[in-house]
């Protein structure tokens, strides 16, 4: 059976820290691939500002020369929050052959249980927790392995990354740098689109 990780997200924007953690996932957990799943509108907050057409477009071009890392427009395409189990109702009835793992900070294990039907979520999909150094995830995993025992819940580590989407918004509103925090594809996009152009301009 063909597994796939699944990292949800505004991608608000994309930036190299979201890169290298599916990277990570995609070779520690030996997924055939992991495609990113863009949020239409985040549950608990309002919808972005920028549009979701062009955070797709952004993720699109910032894995198009990365092997084993894809995009899908699952969330985008449905009106509405995007509550993870909805995605994931919808993706294994389509795709039955195939073993789903949802990609999660480890920060997100303790506000876990406070999601839509976190049952069924585990029930449909694995979790995958991402640690930063640092970060101790003990706390989370046992909140999770204490409430969901049948959950299959693996941790992949990765390297210190002091990026953020919303510093990175802050930093192309204000006309200063990303160089190397955004890919290079990614840049070139914003800057033909005039994103986060509203105190200045991408540099």
């Amino acid at each position: 059976m063909k597994r796939i990780g699944l990292f949800g997200g505004t991608f608000d924007p994309v930036h190299i820290g979201h890169i290298v953690a599916a990277e990570y996932v995609l070779d520690a957990c030996g997924l055939e691939r992991v495609l990113f799943v863009p949020t239409r509108i985040p549950p608990h907050k309002g919808a972005p500002d920028t549009p979701a057409e062009d955070r797709f477009h952004m993720v699109e071009v910032a894995v198009a020369d990365r092997p084993g890392l894809g995009v899908s427009r699952v969330e985008l395409d449905r009106e509405g929050p995007s509550y993870t189990v909805d995605t994931l109702r919808y993706l294994r009835t389509r795709h039955p052959d195939v073993r789903f793992a949802w990609i999660i900070g480890a920060d997100q294990l303790l506000g876990f249980p406070m999601w839509k039907s976190p049952e069924e979520i585990v029930s449909l999909a694995d979790l995958i927790a991402v640690v930063r150094p640092g970060y101790n995830e003990h706390k989370g995993m046992d909140v999770v392995r204490k409430q969901f025992p049948r959950a299959a819940l693996e941790v992949v580590e990765m390297p210190r990354l002091e990026v953020s989407s919303s510093e990175l918004r802050a930093r192309l509103e204000a006309g200063r740098t990303v160089s190397v925090l955004v890919p290079q594809a990614v840049q070139e996009l914003i800057r033909a689109k005039g994103l986060y152009k509203r105190a200045g301009r991408v540099r």
